[in-house]
């Protein structure tokens, strides 16, 4: 808006405004610039897995955390992955419960379309994952985990009086692991990651959409002390 742009809040979910963009797109002087579903920004995200493994000295991970919306995130984490020849660093793919279009992706075999995102986690509300993601999952060791919306903002909750730092839902997912020890048990136990995990790194992301208004509502209606 400070740039003169007209700014058009769509919907209720993603999938919404995306469907208007596309409207848009159609009509003269617009472009349709997707917010996960490219391969270039998955060049992009792959960079963090360099500057991981700089900052790691080159020691591999046990596994790496991720939250995952559209995939846009867990596509480019893979790629980073497999062009610094960590092909055997499994990835944990976070999600709600209400938000887990990647899981029944997982389960069913095939893409799924959730028919609403009833997660408090707005920014993993892609009804859809991009079909790369599920791609990925048959060259990739990626393990699903789902967790409720409670663990999310408990996490988010924690992280906040750990670092001083607010993040919202969506990243609260993938932090409920760090929070929350026995969903990476569970993991274990099934024999989806090693017994033997000496690190784990969690990539945390997602704080544009959160306030301590909101995480103070969220607590109170997930009844959260």
């Amino acid at each position: 808006r400070r740039e003169g742009a007209a700014v058009v809040v769509h919907g209720k979910v993603w999938d919404d405004a995306n469907q208007k963009s596309l409207e848009l797109a159609s009509q003269p002087h617009y472009a349709h610039i997707h917010p996960f579903d490219h391969p270039d920004l998955w060049e992009g995200h792959a960079s963090l897995i360099y500057e991981i493994k700089s900052q790691l000295n080159g020691t591999k991970p046990g596994a790496v955390v991720v939250a995952v919306g559209g995939g846009g995130l867990l596509n480019g984490v893979v790629q980073g992955l497999q062009s610094v020849g960590w092909r055997d660093v499994p990835v944990v793919a976070m999600e709600t419960e209400g938000a887990d279009s990647f899981a029944a992706a997982c389960e069913a075999g095939k893409l799924v379309t959730l028919p609403d995102i009833t997660s408090i986690a707005k920014c993993l509300g892609a009804k859809t994952v991009t079909q790369k993601s599920l791609d990925l999952t048959k060259e990739h060791p990626i393990v699903s985990c789902v967790v409720s919306d409670k663990a999310a903002v408990n996490a988010c909750d924690q992280f906040l009086n750990d670092h001083l730092c607010l993040v919202e839902p969506a990243c609260g997912a993938a932090l409920a692991v760090v929070y929350e020890p026995h969903f990476i048990a569970n993991l274990q136990t099934k024999g989806q990651l090693s017994p033997n995990l000496e690190n784990v790194v969690c990539i945390v992301c997602g704080g544009n959409g959160v306030s301590i208004d909101l995480l103070l509502k969220w607590k109170r209606d997930l009844q959260l002390s």
